[in-house]
């Protein structure tokens, strides 16, 4: 009977002990058929990834260590599902661990940078798609800049304070030929309707293989959510210290999205400045978008944009659409 007894309480704690933590498989696949016509060259459709959101497969867990003290971890992977990923499942999209509690959340790992939580944030079609503002920026500056989206080895505190938020990130160089090293702080204020986000970031220490030194970034966004439409604006300055001279970009985008019917209407106009020495080139576009949702986890997506540039832009004139199909789980 003792052993009995025992072997139950056993079982018992061990229960207790499974039902302080969580591990959970999570993912999402967007793919559709994109059409782009160039001003010049050849048409062409293809079959394309993330026209709305990234496909990505996951796992993340919480652990309950007591006294209000949490531990864990998340691993997120970059999925090609018109290929299959030939190349892999990495965990290269984000892969942290994290210690939270009622000071906030200290993460190290690979992790998104405080500067492109705002992009993503205040652009109706985030950072995917032809409608993506990524499009004009991320050719003009973000190319080569090595923590435009993501920091490897980096340790990050993040903390809510009533309706205010706050990132703070420092990527470790840990050598003299890695190009790591960055700071980066957001501030976010979030209160009913209203969102607001100001960010700012520096990386020191660039390798020359990049062909860049010091990149700068500082941007801010705005959001007013009135039910019947969200209109919102974006803005980012940045600035690259390169031997032909500096080359400095703004990025400008005002945009919104409407419900409509049971789906969800997307529009944006986007502009974007280069100078770089003698050169002084701006490029826009134009994105609308809609989405109709066929279940709570399934959608239909549909995007059409336009580009037209100066001569010299980075990105070339061009007109598209795509259609697709978004599915989580």
């Amino acid at each position: 009977m003792k052993k009995t007894l025992i072997a139950l309480a056993a079982v018992a704690a061990s229960g207790a002990a499974f039902a302080q933590s969580s591990v959970t498989l999570f993912g999402n696949v967007d793919m559709g058929i994109r059409h782009v016509n160039p001003e010049v060259g050849d048409s062409i459709t293809t079959m394309q990834k993330n026209l709305i959101s990234s496909s990505a497969l996951g796992f993340r867990g919480v652990e309950d260590l007591g006294g209000g003290l949490k531990a864990g971890f998340h691993f997120e992977g970059d999925l090609d599902p018109d290929t299959g990923t030939p190349g892999g499942l990495n965990f290269q999209r984000r892969s942290t661990l994290s210690l939270m509690g009622g000071f906030g959340e200290l993460r190290m790992g690979r992790d998104y940078v405080p500067t492109f939580t705002i992009h993503t944030k205040y652009d109706p079609f985030g950072t995917n798609g032809l409608g993506s503002s990524i499009n004009m920026f991320g050719t003009t500056f973000g190319a080569v800049s090595s923590s435009a989206v993501r920091a490897n080895n980096s340790l990050g505190y993040l903390a809510k304070f009533g309706s205010f938020d706050v990132a703070y990130m420092y990527g470790l160089r840990e050598s003299a030929s890695n190009n790591n090293d960055y700071h980066g702080i957001r501030v976010g204020y979030n209160a009913g309707p209203l969102s607001v986000d100001v960010a700012t970031a520096q990386e020191t220490g660039i390798g020359a293989s990049l062909g860049n030194h010091n990149p700068r970034r500082t941007n801010v966004g705005v959001a007013y959510d009135f039910g019947f439409i969200k209109p919102m604006f974006q803005y980012t300055t940045s600035k690259l210290e390169l031997a032909g001279g500096d080359r400095k970009v703004n990025n400008v985008l005002l945009g919104l999205t409407a419900p409509v019917g049971p789906g969800l209407v997307r529009f944006s106009y986007v502009r974007n400045s280069l100078e770089q020495g003698a050169t002084d080139v701006d490029g826009k576009q134009v994105a609308l978008g809609y989405t109709y949702p066929l279940s709570k986890r399934t959608s239909f997506n549909a995007n059409i944009a336009r580009i037209s540039t100066d001569a010299g832009f980075p990105v070339a004139e061009q007109t598209g659409y795509e259609i697709g199909i978004r599915h989580t789980f």
